[in-house]
């Protein structure tokens, strides 16, 4: 992948689950790294995420391989419990 175009690509959002609504505001602020060596995304949080919500990530449209190729957009959706 082209690390380069992670930048802008990467949305981390909370969606309502069936016991918690979404706490009000956005999910702090993310930092995204692509390390090379073991073609990984690391997503850092400047805060914890809120316990017992529900979280989406999504790669979007905009991503490419090193040849141009680009990356089908993804998602994946996933629960926190308590800390």
């Amino acid at each position: 992948m082209d690390g380069r175009t992670f930048k802008g690509h990467v949305n981390v959002s909370y969606v309502p689950g069936a016991s918690a609504a979404p706490p009000p505001g956005a999910v702090p602020p993310i930092a995204v790294t692509y390390r090379e060596a073991t073609r990984g995304v690391e997503i850092k949080f400047a805060q914890p995420l809120e316990r017992f919500q529900n979280v989406k990530v999504e790669l979007l449209e905009g991503i490419t391989a090193m040849d141009g190729q680009p990356l089908a957009p993804w998602s994946m959706t996933f629960s926190l419990g308590a800390k």
